[in-house]
This record gives C-alpha cells, sequence and structure tokens, in this order.
C-alpha cells in the first residue's frame, strides 16, 4: 500500500476515534454541566493549571524524536525513550504531589489535594501510553491503535455520567478516567507487542535530550501561556467566570481539536517520509491543507452563527455568558486550526530552535494581553489573547513556508476560497435569521441555519469553484479512495 493510501486509512481511523471522543465527550458535558457548577469546572482546571506546567519537563518531544528518527535502531531506541520517560515521569509526578497541599491552600479549596492526586495518576498513564502510540503510528498501524483506543473512548465519558448521578460531584470529572486509564495502558503495550529492554540505554537518554530541549522548551512556554491566562482569568474574576471561559474555549475546539490531533497524528509520520524532496514535501502539505480547510471551515462557520442557540440547548441558560467569548474562540480556532501543522514541518525538518525562539516571545506577550484583557472580563480577555494568537499564528505561517523556500502570500492565496466563502455565508445567513424575525426554539434555529450554510457552501463549490473542487477530488481519490464516489455525487464532478 502506498503512503498516500497509508496516510488516507490513518486519517479516517483516527477520525472515527476523534468523532467517536467528541461526541460522546458532548453527550457527558450535557448532563455534567446540569448536574455541576461553573466554580466545579473551574475547580479542575485550575488544579491542571498547575500540572500542565509542571509536566511540560516531562517527555514532552519524545514521539516527535521518535517519528522523526530514521536510522535502523528503532528497536533500541524505543527502549531507551521508554527508560527516559518513566524517570522523568516519576520526577515530575513527585514535584507535582509535593507542589498540591500548597496549590490547595492558595486556592483556598481543600478539596484540590484530592483532585490533584486523581490527575496525578492520570497523567502517569497518559506519559505511559506515548511509547506504544508512537509505536503504531511509526509503522503507520493507526487502524489497529484506534481499535484499542474505541472502546475506552465509550466507557469514560459514560462513567462520568454514572458518577455525576451517583453523588461523586467535581470528582465526576477524573474519578472514570483515572480507572479506566491503567487498563487502557497495558491493553497498549499487549496488543502492540512492542519489546522492551531492561537494559536502560541511559547512553542513548543525551541523544533524545538533545532533540527534545528546544521542544521542551517551546512547550513550557506554550503551557504558561495556554495555561496562564487561566490562572489569571480564576485570580482576578473567580472560579465561577474560568469555568464559562473554559467551557466557551473547549466548545470552540469540539470539532477541530480532534481533527487537528488526528491530522497532525497522520502528519508527523508521514512527513517524515518526503523530508528529502522539499518539492514533494510542499505539494503534500499544502494538498492536504486545502482539503483540511475545505472540511474544517464550514464547521467552524456554523459554529459561530450558532452560538446562542447552541450553548442553550447543550448546557442551559446559566451558561449563555459563554456565547461571545465562543464566537471570539471560533474565528482563532479557524487561523490554528490550518495553522496546527506548523509543528510537524518544523520538527521533519528538524527545526526545532526556531520554533522555540518564537513561543520564547509569544509567552511574555500572551500573558501581558491576558492581564490587561482581565480588567474588561471574560470577553475582554478572551478578545486581547485571541489578537495576540492571531499575530503569532501568521509568524509560524511565515517561518513554515521559508522552511520550504516558498513566499508567505502563497499560503494564503491557497486557501482564501474557502476561507472567503466560509465568512461571506456566514454573514449571508447571520443576516437572514436577524432579519427573518421569527422566534424558534434554539434547536430549530440550529437546523434552519446549519440546512441554509451547507446548500449554499456545496452549490459555490459546484457552479463558482469548480477548479478549487476538482483539486480537492484528486487528493481525495488517492488518500481516501472509497469517499471519492460520494464526493463527485454532492459536487457533480
Amino acid at each position: 500500500m502506498s503512503i498516500g493510501k497509508q496516510a488516507g486509512k490513518g486519517f479516517v481511523s483516527f477520525l472515527f476515534r476523534s468523532v467517536l471522543e467528541k461526541v460522546m465527550g458532548l453527550i457527558a458535558m450535557i448532563f455534567l454541566a446540569r448536574k455541576l457548577t461553573p466554580y466545579d469546572f473551574g475547580l479542575v482546571s485550575i488544579t491542571e493549571v498547575l500540572l500542565y506546567t509542571i509536566s511540560v519537563f516531562g517527555t514532552t518531544g519524545l514521539a516527535e524524536f521518535l517519528l522523526a528518527y530514521r536510522k535502523e535502531d528503532t528497536k533500541e531506541v524505543f527502549s531507551a525513550a521508554f527508560w527516559f520517560n518513566v524517570v522523568i515521569t516519576v520526577i515530575v509526578l513527585a514535584i507535582f504531589l509535593a507542589f498540591i497541599p500548597l496549590w490547595a491552600y492558595y486556592q483556598r479549596d481543600e478539596r484540590i489535594a484530592n483532585i490533584g492526586l486523581m490527575a496525578g495518576g492520570i497523567f502517569v498513564c497518559s506519559q505511559l501510553q506515548t511509547i506504544p502510540k508512537t509505536w503504531l503510528s511509526k509503522n503507520l498501524m493507526f487502524d489497529k491503535q484506534v481499535k484499542i483506543q474505541a472502546p475506552f473512548i465509550l466507557l469514560m465519558p459514560i462513567g462520568k455520567i454514572i458518577a455525576v448521578f451517583a453523588g461523586f460531584g467535581v470528582y465526576s470529572l477524573l474519578l472514570p478516567t483515572l480507572i479506566l486509564q491503567p487498563i487502557l495502558t497495558v491493553l497498549l503495550y499487549q496488543q502492540t507487542g512492542i519489546s522492551i529492554s531492561v537494559k536502560l540505554y541511559r547512553n542513548r537518554w543525551r541523544e533524545i535530550y538533545h532533540f527534545t530541549k528546544h521542544l521542551i522548551g517551546a512547550n513550557l512556554f506554550t503551557r504558561i501561556t495556554d495555561q496562564g491566562d487561566k490562572f489569571i482569568l480564576g485570580k482576578f474574576l473567580g472560579l465561577d467566570k474560568l469555568g464559562i471561559y473554559n467551557l466557551a474555549y473547549q466548545l470552540s475546539e469540539l470539532f477541530t481539536s480532534q481533527m487537528v490531533q488526528v491530522s497532525n497524528n497522520v502528519l508527523s509520520s508521514v512527513l517524515p517520509k518526503y523530508v528529502d524532496d522539499k518539492s514533494k514535501l510542499y505539494n503534500y502539505y499544502i494538498s492536504f491543507l486545502r482539503v483540511f480547510s475545505f472540511l474544517t471551515f464550514p464547521l467552524l462557520a456554523l459554529m459561530f452563527i450558532c452560538a446562542e442557540p447552541l450553548i442553550l440547548t447543550l448546557y442551559g441558560p446559566k451558561w449563555i455568558e459563554a456565547v461571545l467569548p465562543l464566537r471570539i474562540f471560533t474565528i482563532v480556532a479557524a487561523f490554528k486550526a490550518v495553522s496546527s501543522s506548523y509543528g510537524c514541518v518544523m520538527n521533519t525538518l528538524h527545526l526545532n530552535k526556531k520554533t522555540f525562539m518564537v513561543t520564547a516571545i509569544y509567552a511574555p506577550v500572551h500573558l501581558a494581553a491576558s492581564v490587561a484583557g482581565s480588567f474588561f472580563g471574560i470577553v475582554g480577555i478572551a478578545t486581547a489573547v485571541s489578537l495576540v494568537k492571531l499575530i503569532f499564528i501568521n509568524w509560524n505561517i511565515k517561518q513554515v513556508m521559508q522552511a520550504m523556500s516558498k513566499p508567505l502570500v502563497s499560503w494564503y492565496q491557497q486557501l482564501l476560497p474557502f476561507f472567503s466563502v466560509s465568512v461571506l455565508l456566514s454573514i449571508i445567513v447571520l443576516l437572514f435569521i436577524y432579519l427573518l424575525q421569527v422566534k424558534v426554539i434554539p434547536i430549530v434555529q440550529i437546523g434552519i441555519s446549519t440546512t441554509l450554510f451547507l446548500t449554499c457552501y456545496i452549490l459555490c463549490f459546484r457552479v463558482i469553484l469548480k477548479d478549487d473542487t476538482r483539486s480537492i477530488g484528486e487528493f481525495l481519490s488517492k488518500a481516501f479512495p472509497r469517499s471519492i464516489k460520494y464526493f463527485n455525487l454532492v459536487f457533480k464532478i
């Protein structure tokens, strides 16, 4: 099977997993958001701020190193990476547990100590899963990885629903995951059949660290910024506002976060195969990006249009304050989604140092914007950090294009049709809903908006943008041959 078809098969497998994960997570959230308060969600979030910040010193960059590794002694380097992973994970966990009592005292809620212990256990399992997951991805065995994970994707959200109705309160957000993650970890090692030597291979640890050190630095700054705005918001505006902010942010990435994870998993495994030919690397990258934009932009446009009825339908009126931040975050999510492969490209070309330099500058600017924005409430902080993200996303895009010896403007030219159609149709649908002046229940408004938008979107690519539609079809025919007949049927190719 060709690399393109393997990549396509992997994308479908990961997409299935991601859709399943999002659907089940959304179902669980509908129940959890009605049984728990915004403060409960903020409490878990502020605890995870500490863990996520410390954990960056763990095995950040380990998967990227193993995927980019191109020598023959892969079994030895995987064994070395396993023991390197174990040692660092134990160190990070010890530091985290030492800080938890102080964090609980500082946040003035004793439940943080219990939440911290649970989050720490989940972290350990997540870290240990890095090696078998990376082994499967490196060998393009995407479907096997999904088959192992799928049952747990179903069980974890179901467990959360059961726990919240059983009266476990805020602990319902973590307890089922804590119980099931160790089982998943054991199964991944058993089903992968990866052979781990008892020898530590400490002589290889320096090689691993040399590759990952810039990724660790870059991710440290990224974690500080991602968690820093939550910490600032929690202290300035309260944990209830943090819960609303988090919900808006997570919902804005309902579709894109999983699609991004899927695409990056595949690209991280596939792009190194083209590293010796920049022309092929660029062509595959840009073709993939165009297909990704074609699928992603309409989903985000619908999220923007339906923000209010979506919040009311899923979570109820007590979360209505999340509507405007959701719309702001949705705009940023569009740019984040199509630039998310930045790390894949830079790691493939071993340009890790450049990513570190960008994030080192980004971190203080982001935190300064968070502080300034916090004086204007949730909307203020959402707007401020979004503007900063948009500026730095463009810097990332410029670096990627320079690495491929292409001008920045060509990136925008390739994606312009998908972006412009989505923006134009969003304005038209919002005007239509506003001028209709008919009060309907939220779910009906979502249905009308979705039907109108998708109909117009399909017509635009069937009638006006035929050349772009054909190029999308050509890529799909190579990567997803089974899907092409349906695509041609819808778009009349």
